[in-house]
């Protein structure tokens, strides 16, 4: 990969690492990118206490939670663009291992 991409593979995974901790409590190293755009889940299954799953649906066991990202959906030129840049260039990155 070339300096660019690298650059921008590195503050896409440090805007969606910095949103997973704030909003969801959550660090990048527990979560797996899903091929649903804008979606990571947990890697493995774990307890979610008031999560409505289990107050709603009385899930007592461990499960994988979904958690989601979302660009601004306009660009830095105030174009409409796709709300999925971030986790496109994530999904690409995680594919191509």
């Amino acid at each position: 990969m070339d300096k660019e991409i690298d650059l921008t593979v590195k503050e896409a995974m440090e805007t969606v690492s910095k949103h997973m901790l704030i909003r969801y409590g959550m660090k990048m190293e527990e979560l797996q990118i899903t091929s649903t755009p804008g979606y990571w889940e947990d890697k493995e299954p774990r307890m979610h206490p008031g999560h409505p799953l289990h107050t709603c649906l009385f899930c007592d066991g461990p499960f994988k939670a979904t958690y989601t990202y979302l660009d601004p959906i306009r660009d830095s030129n105030g174009r409409f663009a796709s709300p999925y840049r971030t986790w496109a260039i994530l999904y690409q990155l995680e594919t191509s291992k």
